[in-house]
């Protein structure tokens, strides 16, 4: 395999464009270099993003991006359609880039608080309601706050709580989807966004960056 589509030249030839993940990924199987390159042009972008988000070092975060299509053109034959492309390759992503974090000591060193009782145990979750969204980046983007603002209170969070805004409100997967590609359950996925928008709220209010009040569901 060549360069990467991050660093090569023309966009392929054939019309991925208007074709499915599942279609491109399906002639990527057999061999097709050019399809699989389709793969990286529609993703590099938010690829680069998450994993600058995560590791919170250019340098760092645009090798591992490489590293995140490496890797998923290695095994994409494992993909056999059960899920989403976009959750399977996520996972591939997740991975990669805590491997990343782990490699060059950029996790954080702080101690994040304990998850409460029973979140990561298969009881039946107490939270039943949609986190609070009011504090989600897309809506304070909506509401014209500052985007700066925003992006250093996002990358000042611990890593799980970054890890969850990134998927849920910048990537926008469904909870379902986020739950496969962390490998938990779905209430705990709920859980997690609704602690995550509540200490990012925190760092927002912190800064002077304001927001509607919620009302108790």
């Amino acid at each position: 395999m060549s360069r990467l589509a991050m660093e090569a030249g023309p966009a392929p030839k054939e019309n991925y464009a208007v074709m499915t993940d599942e279609d491109i990924v399906a002639r990527a199987q057999t061999g097709d270099a050019e399809a699989f390159d389709a793969l990286v042009l529609r993703y590099q972008d938010r690829v680069c993003s998450y994993a600058r988000r995560m590791l919170r070092d250019p340098e760092t975060a645009a090798e591992t991006a490489q590293d995140c299509f490496l890797r998923a053109y290695r095994y994409i034959g494992g993909f056999k359609g059960d899920s989403k492309f976009s959750t399977w390759f996520y996972t591939v992503v997740t991975s990669t880039c805590r491997n990343a974090a782990a490699y060059h000591g950029l996790r954080d060193r702080r101690r994040e608080s304990p998850a409460p009782s029973g979140e990561n145990d298969f009881s039946p979750d107490p939270l039943d309601r949609a986190p609070d969204s009011s504090f989600a980046p897309h809506a304070l983007v909506e509401r014209g706050d500052l985007r700066s603002s925003i992006v250093r209170a996002i990358e000042s969070l611990p890593e799980q709580h970054r890890q969850i805004i990134v998927l849920k409100d910048i990537n926008e997967f469904s909870y379902e989807q986020i739950a496969g590609i962390l490998k938990c359950r779905l209430g705990t996925v709920k859980s997690r966004i609704a602690r995550a928008r509540a200490a990012l709220r925190e760092k927002l209010e912190a800064a002077g960056v304001t927001g509607p009040e919620c009302d108790e569901r």
